[in-house]
């Protein structure tokens, strides 16, 4: 009886360990963007600037910080978003990128694809 606790208990930690292994987690992690603004001056500014990000498919959050003048932008499950795509909305919150750091790297100029 001890036996088949035994290995009850050890066929249950070799399941916990195989779900989180890294091909599982993977899809439980959502990927986040850092940008980097040159001109994020006040609160009702960072506002705007969430408010136009967060119209972008595929963003779950959007957390900006005036004194880093950088926004930090988590992505839903399975979102496909591209720096350019963030870039260009803050472009059209009428704000300057000087950076984006994301999954793929960093750009320090408006990306073409």
């Amino acid at each position: 009886m001890k036996l088949s606790n035994l290995l009850l208990a050890s066929l249950s930690a070799f399941v916990l360990l195989a779900w989180n292994s890294p091909a599982n987690s993977a899809e439980k992690v959502s990927h986040t963007f850092t940008i980097t603004l040159s001109d994020l001056d006040c609160p009702s500014c960072a506002k705007k600037l969430a408010a136009k990000l967060s119209e972008v498919e595929g963003v779950a959050k959007v957390e900006t910080d005036v004194e880093t003048q950088t926004a930090k932008i988590t992505l839903k499950p399975k979102a496909v978003v591209t720096a350019k795509i963030l870039w260009e909305a803050v472009e059209k919150a009428k704000k300057t990128p000087v950076k984006i750091e994301g999954p793929s790297g960093t750009v320090t100029e408006k990306p073409k694809t």
